[in-house]
């Protein structure tokens, strides 16, 4: 009789051990699995992304003209022209400033906006969805050579407006007092549409019963805007700040680069087109365009942390 338990036991453990191992057997497949399904878009980021920002780094501390393969070792020289150059501050500078104001403006509308248009009371919030979104797929071109002509001081659209109201027109984009601000205009129109079907993705996600119930304890519509949606949706507006962070110095260069090539006197001038003049401009310093490359990965990568430290609050689940 002990034998027989002895033997039961064993067998049970041995059938234990089994159902062990396959369930590791099971696991390790299944991180193979994943890994597999990884490694196309990860062998795309490192040959794309990865290595040239490495081969970015090494050519910062060199001196090269990029038309042949002589280059001579400069160590750091780069970095300290780079922080004893006006410009390079002067961009630096404009680059803070049009990418914060931008942010803040982009992301408050978009907000608003997203609030606004998820209302069931709004008549023909189709239309206005379509309407605010569109800029968002019009490409990049063809809305800076739109902005161009509205803007252009002689024949532009908005100084004809102003005349016939009996105001002076304005050089919008040479005047250095004001290109900066319209540049950002010109950004944030381009992008807000975007977000704001983002966050009214989000808003809509919400259930109905939280606004009911706020609606009979006397909550109107702006206070359940700052009281509920906000907050409940906080986490998808961070996560389109990082995005937003990352890609909008792409949308900067093109529309600087068209409309005011960083004029006039670089009073539009940012830190991807003083990056762009020094290496294909016809200076062809590809050593110290690389160290404003890499700068602006720095300075990107900070802006991208304190935004995500300042912006953290608790999350609300729903």
């Amino acid at each position: 009789m002990k034998n027989e338990r002895i033997l039961k036991a064993s067998k049970q453990q041995h059938q234990l051990s089994e159902v062990v191992l396959s369930l590791k057997r099971q696991k390790r497949q299944r991180y193979f699995f994943l890994f597999y399904m990884a490694l196309p878009g990860l062998l795309l980021y490192t040959i794309f992304r990865f290595i040239p920002t490495v081969l970015g780094l090494v050519i910062s501390l060199f001196n090269w003209r990029g038309t042949s393969m002589h280059m001579t070792y400069a160590g750091l020289q780069n970095y300290k022209t780079l922080l004893n150059d006006p410009i390079f501050w002067k961009a630096a500078g404009n680059h803070l400033y049009i990418f914060l104001i931008n942010t803040a403006v982009v992301f408050t509308f978009a907000i608003l906006l997203a609030a606004l248009l998820s209302s069931k009371r709004l008549r023909e919030r189709g239309f206005y969805r379509v309407l605010f979104f569109f800029p968002s797929v019009v490409p990049a071109v063809i809305i800076n050579v739109l902005w161009m002509s509205v803007l252009n001081p002689n024949i532009g659209l908005l100084n004809g407006l102003l005349r016939l109201i009996g105001l002076e027109g304005k050089s919008w984009l040479g005047d250095r007092t004001l290109v900066k601000n319209t540049i950002i205009f010109v950004m944030a129109w381009k992008s807000t549409g975007f977000y704001m079907v983002l966050f009214m993705a989000a808003i809509l996600n919400i259930p109905t019963s939280i606004f009911e119930s706020a609606r009979i304890d006397g909550a109107g519509n702006i206070r359940q805007t700052f009281m509920i949606s906000i907050p409940l949706i906080w986490e998808h507006v961070r996560t389109s700040l990082l995005f937003f962070i990352v890609t909008s110095s792409g949308l900067g260069f093109n529309v600087i680069f068209m409309m005011t090539n960083g004029g006039p006197n670089r009073a539009s001038e940012i830190l991807t087109t003083y990056m762009y003049s020094v290496s294909f401009g016809g200076e062809s310093r590809y050593g110290y365009g690389s160290a404003v490359a890499f700068a602006i990965l720095v300075l990107t990568s900070l802006m991208a942390l304190l935004i995500m430290a300042v912006t953290k609050r608790e999350v609300y689940e729903y």
